[in-house]
Parts: C-alpha cells; sequence; structure tokens
C-alpha cells in the first residue's frame, strides 16, 4: 500500500473515530471521506462500496432510527470493516 493511501486511511479512520466518539456529526464524517477519497488508490469497487455506505449513514442520520431499515453504527461498523480492507488492498 502507497505512504498516500496510509496517510489518508488514518484521516479517514480518525473522522470515524470521532464521530463514533459523538464529537463528529454524521454530515461532518460523510464529507471528510468524500473529500479524502479521491486521494486513494483502490480499485473501483472500493470507492463503490464506500458511496453505499456514506448514503446509508446519511439516511439513518436523516431519518429516526426506528423507521429506518439500518442503524448508524451498523453502518460505522461496516465503514471500519471497509477501512481495515482498504489497507490491505
Amino acid at each position: 500500500m502507497s505512504a498516500a493511501n496510509t496517510d489518508t486511511l488514518a484521516r479517514m479512520r480518525s473522522a470515524l473515530d470521532q464521530h463514533t466518539g459523538g464529537s463528529l456529526p454524521a454530515a461532518e464524517l460523510v464529507k471528510a471521506w468524500r473529500e479524502a477519497a479521491p486521494a486513494l488508490t483502490l480499485p473501483p469497487v472500493f470507492g463503490q462500496a464506500m458511496e453505499e455506505l456514506l448514503r446509508r449513514l446519511e439516511m439513518s442520520a436523516v431519518f429516526a432510527q426506528d423507521s429506518c431499515s439500518f442503524s448508524s453504527t451498523a453502518v460505522t461498523d461496516q465503514l471500519g470493516r471497509w477501512l481495515d480492507k482498504a489497507a490491505t488492498a
């Protein structure tokens, strides 16, 4: 993995950690990830998966947890797994 990927993924993980810790709103997490993603050198499937997860996070933030088919916690868990897989790509 390139040094640029390592640095970018570290920034993305930091934003995710801040969000799950309650100090970064979902909209700011999504913005940070979308701004960081173009710097990554990953197969296209990673970008597609990331966008799907970010859309789910946006939707879970807009709708009440009980009216959404997935929880923001489940999505943030999936974003963490995405980071783990991206780090080994």
